[in-house]
């Protein structure tokens, strides 16, 4: 089920915005056709995602594969044909097993100020985080197999029915799969996530120092065993995996752009101990990074 957490999140060290493809209202990419570079700057690979939130809604529509995602403290397992709901402001964390490593889906992101003009007077509005196949009705997936198509077709003027599909998809949602709630008063799960949250925009500015436990819980003043249990319950990771993961990230991305040897850009990253950083890369990757640097991304 989804969470029934209500929250004021902190203000970002970071902040992602959406880049909208081809003249559309939104940002997508399709199995058929991706668009350039967009992307949840802590994407791994394939739909391989740390822990972080952002402040637009995003629409996952799971064509192959399996997917594990944590938003907000909640565990989703999704099928082929689910359709996932990021509502911005959400922590979350998406995850594909080695053996679905292909995992072709449909990414749609819209906008905080889009929604808004979407939707004027409708503060609060909030999405379903997962919809699955058999509970989606037709007019969402007509609406979404009609994106796709006009999308990869890349037809003259496909923007204008493109539009109007898009609207009949966000009306769907609206209708059958949305609520409309103020925000509560802060309670002592809103202020553990929002402390995670505090700690993931901490850890993007530091990572490449070094970090410990200690540091993090010092961060938040409070205990180590606290922090422990609350991020691991939030992110579905434990601390020292997600800092892991966050340098293992950063290095990939500059396996092909820098000369330097892996060893200087393990220093250069903040990581230390060879074994569990090659052990990441692989379950990141699926490779070496040696094997990585050598083959064309």
């Amino acid at each position: 089920m989804s969470s029934q957490i209500n929250f004021q999140s902190p203000e970002p060290i970071w902040h992602e915005l959406v880049e909208e493809t081809d003249h559309l209202p939104v940002y997508i990419s399709t199995p058929g056709r991706y668009s350039c570079c967009q992307g949840c700057q802590h994407r791994t690979d394939g739909l391989t995602v740390s822990a972080h939130w952002h402040e637009y809604v995003e629409f996952i529509w799971l064509r192959e594969g399996h997917l594990t995602a944590i938003v907000q403290a909640d565990s989703y397992e999704m099928e082929p044909g689910d359709l996932l709901v990021i509502n911005s402001g959400e922590l979350h964390m998406t995850r594909v097993s080695q053996r679905h490593s292909s995992c072709p889906y449909v990414l749609i992101q819209l906008s905080s100020q889009c929604l808004g003009e979407y939707f004027p007077g409708k503060e609060g509005l909030r999405f379903t985080t997962l919809i699955r196949r058999e509970e989606i009705i037709p007019a969402v997936t007509d609406a979404l197999t009609a994106m796709q198509q006009l999308f990869e077709g890349n037809e003259d003027g496909y923007q204008l029915l493109f539009r109007a599909r898009f609207c009949e998809f966000l009306y769907a949602l609206y209708r059958n799969y949305s609520t409309t709630a103020l925000r509560k008063t802060e309670n002592a799960n809103a202020r553990d996530l929002n402390r995670v949250m505090d700690t993931v925009s901490w850890v993007q500015e530091h990572f490449r120092e070094p970090l410990s436990l200690e540091d993090a819980a010092a961060h938040l003043s409070i205990s180590k065993e606290y922090f422990c249990r609350i991020f691991k319950k939030y992110t579905g990771q434990t601390f020292l995996d997600y800092l892991c993961m966050i340098r293992t990230t950063r290095l990939y991305d500059q396996l092909q752009s820098s000369d330097l040897s892996i060893p200087a850009l393990m220093e250069q990253n903040g990581l230390t101990n060879y074994k569990t950083f090659l052990r990441t890369f692989h379950c990141l990757y699926g490779t070496t990074p040696q094997k990585m640097r050598q083959s064309p991304r």
